[in-house]
């Protein structure tokens, strides 16, 4: 099954159109109870949007139909934008990241503040990946760009409560606020509605990697390393490579191994992207800092068994593996002992991993966790409420 792998090197994402400035969208019928302003994504909401690009898109239409349908008109901007102005009709923000500070000082008394947290804390991402590509240095001499570091903001002390696409890792970063903060745990862009036709017992030794830009941040320095002291298991690489040319070159010859193969931007609605997970046992994804580990939730619904670092944000129950520590060694013995797994072991892991996505991580229950937080959103006296669980139950 891997030749057809290596015979696909490139698959280049669609150019997009540029999204719009700002987007209104009105309240369901009946009476009108104000205004929310949705500082996330505007592209999502033209007709042409792919939504499978990432869970980004189609999670911000869920959230602003919510409101729309709890009878409240949506204002949707971007998340860097920095001129627009609540009107006197606005009742709440929901913010990304660092747009909350300034639209609450500008917005009208009593307007309800949110924090939308599709990642870890700031000040825990940017230590993070500063940590990762220190041990890079330290390893092989050498330092890259840091590629994921994010604006500093004050999001979650200007907010009253907060949801997250993350776990309870990914809460944890935020604990210091004492803020109510709801898990709406993340989508996927890819499904299935079962794992007939993969066959467990061929796929034990390969491996998948799939990712996004910040190789190092994400783990793919310390998997290659792994995986060029492992020339029995076979690595598969699906991600950016190519538009980060400095990673590329200090990695050449791990990328050039026989038993790696290396792809590009795959199409979750391809056949190659169905293809590539009948063909692996399981996600290899060391991340240092996540939001919900979107690539490894995905990877789940092909019956992936996650092997993942704890700051990935992928709860991994009894089927798969967490790492305690991103380093190679660590790598080296989880990759052969999931390889070493009885055939039995090896498909019940596989099979519970698809059973969890299909419960968790699927559209269906993104749209209901948060109409619920919706729902409670100005019937709750916030400065009295207390944490929510991160239990995606």
């Amino acid at each position: 099954m891997m030749g057809f792998l290596r015979r696909i090197r490139r698959v280049v994402a669609p150019p997009r159109p540029p999204p719009p400035a700002v987007v209104h969208l009105p309240a369901a019928p009946g009476p009108v109870r104000g205004t929310v302003v949705l500082s996330y994504l505007t592209d999502c909401f033209s007709d042409a949007a792919a939504s499978h690009y990432h869970a980004n898109r189609w999670e911000c239409r869920a959230m602003a139909r919510a409101f729309n349908d709890a009878g409240y008109n949506v204002t949707a901007i971007d998340w860097q934008d920095r001129d627009f102005r609540p009107g006197a009709d606005c009742v709440a923000i929901v913010d990304l990241h660092a747009n909350l500070d300034r639209l609450a000082a500008l917005a009208p008394t009593g307007a309800r503040k949110i924090h939308h947290a599709t990642g870890a804390h700031w000040e825990f991402q940017n230590r993070a990946e500063q940590a990762r590509n220190e041990a890079l240095h330290v390893r092989r001499g050498i330092r890259l760009p840091l590629r994921r570091q994010v604006t500093p903001s004050r999001a979650i002390e200007t907010a009253e409560c907060a949801t997250t696409t993350g776990n309870a890792f990914t809460i944890g970063t935020f604990a210091f606020a004492k803020k109510p903060m709801t898990r709406v745990p993340v989508s996927s862009t890819y499904t299935r509605a079962s794992l007939d036709g993969k066959n467990f017992e061929s796929v034990r030794r390969r491996f998948l990697w799939l990712g996004s830009h910040g190789l190092v941040h994400k783990g793919l320095d310390l998997v290659l390393e792994a995986f060029a002291r492992t020339p029995e298991l076979q690595l598969t690489v699906a991600g950016p490579v190519g538009s980060e040319p400095d990673f590329a070159a200090a990695y050449r010859r791990e990328l050039s191994l026989p038993n790696v193969t290396v792809l590009d931007w795959v199409d979750t609605r391809s056949q190659l992207f169905h293809d590539l997970l009948n063909a692996h046992g399981a996600i290899v994804y060391p991340s240092c800092s996540e939001g919900g580990g979107g690539s490894a939730v995905t990877c789940l619904h092909g019956g992936l068994v996650p092997i993942v670092t704890r700051e990935a944000s992928v709860d991994v129950e009894d089927f798969g593996i967490e790492l305690p520590t991103a380093e190679v060694d660590i790598l080296i013995d989880a990759v052969r002992g999931f390889a070493g797994l009885p055939s039995a072991e090896r498909a019940e892991r596989s099979q519970a991993a698809w059973r969890f996505a299909r419960r968790v991580h699927t559209r269906q229950n993104f749209e209901q966790t948060y109409r619920q937080f919706v729902s409670g959103l100005f019937q709750v006296e916030l400065a009295g409420a207390h944490p929510i669980s991160p239990s995606p139950a």
